[in-house]
């Protein structure tokens, strides 16, 4: 895939610029896309909360994929330039993106563990809140800005991951959190890199049946578990476990196991677009009903130092 410089179509963008941008794309070999990116107050919390909607470039998919960002509930933003890029990629592809705000119920936290486990809990939940006044929003806006409320799917990178599993999660079950979501309204399909879900009632289960879920997950993440970490009821169930219980129940899933990667797939987002518009095209234009569990030696995302890092690390 060759290398993208997206041109912002805001008024301030002389001709000029636009001359010198066009003359490097020729130069060195760039695709140049046009950024219609449009910002919207959706709640006032104790602030007021923030979503961009990026329009696609060919609007013919009718997909539109709500990101949520990462960054450990403690820190990250709608507006970073990853967030950013990623979001005009999805544009590239068709897909109408909206990066949203949400609280961060960790900022200011020194550390989180067994014993305060409750502000750990409650960051999960406000999120998950906030991503559901989001989609209220979207919904009831949907003709003004072009969505299709039934072709919404949730994607997000760790805490974001986090917050679109539990979002879906606590739909399916009824929980208080989800009390903002339109009624009726289901999710085309939700995406998780190196997300889990957590619960205070046991193992996974699920009252209704869960969107078609997508998940990514490094074998040896240490930030947010692979795998599970249970303490009496309370657990927090990482992507193998989510996928075991999603196989158990015959739910649709697929998942990608990297086993040499931790917690830099988090943010594979960009490395594996190919993969999201299969799971789009085999799971949710189809409407097939597809289990699939897939291991990634040969990926495309690299180590970084998210490899060795654990959960104490990001309060440093």
């Amino acid at each position: 895939m060759g290398k993208f410089l997206y041109l912002c179509s805001e008024k301030s963008t002389t001709l000029m610029k636009t001359r010198v941008i066009i003359l490097l794309a020729a130069l060195f070999g760039w695709c140049v896309l046009t950024e219609g990116q449009e910002s919207y107050t959706y709640v006032e919390r104790d602030s007021a909360l923030m979503l961009d909607i990026y329009a696609p470039i060919d609007s013919a998919n009718g997909y539109t994929v709500v990101h949520v960002f990462g960054g450990g509930f403690i820190h990250g933003s709608r507006t970073k330039a990853w967030d950013r890029d990623y979001c005009r990629q999805l544009a590239s592809r068709g897909y109408r993106a909206v990066a949203i705000d949400y609280r961060l119920g960790l900022k200011g936290a020194k550390k989180v563990g067994i014993g305060n486990i409750e502000v750990l809990e409650n960051a999960f939940y406000m999120a998950a809140a906030d991503c559901c006044a989001a989609i209220r929003y979207l919904v009831a806006h949907a003709r003004e800005l072009g969505i299709e409320p039934d072709k919404i799917i949730l994607e997000g990178s760790s805490a974001g991951a986090i917050t679109v599993l539990m979002t879906d999660y606590g739909r399916c079950n009824g929980l208080e959190y989800t009390r903002e979501l339109p009624e009726g309204w289901r999710p085309a399909g939700v995406i998780a890199y190196s997300g889990a879900i957590y619960s205070k009632e046991g193992k996974l289960k699920w009252a209704q049946a869960p969107a078609p879920t997508l998940l990514f997950h490094g074998e040896k993440d240490r930030i947010v578990t692979y795998k599970q970490i249970v303490v009496g009821k309370r657990g927090l169930y990482g992507g193998s476990k989510i996928a075991k219980r999603l196989a158990k129940s015959q739910y649709p899933y697929r998942i990608y196991r990297f086993p040499e990667l931790g917690h830099e797939v988090s943010v594979g987002g960009p490395m594996t677009l190919e993969e999201l518009d299969l799971f789009v095209s085999q799971h949710l234009r189809s409407g097939r009903v597809i289990e699939e569990d897939i291991t990634m030696r040969d990926a495309a995302i690299r180590p970084t130092k998210f490899t060795n890092m654990r959960l104490k690390d990001l309060y440093k």
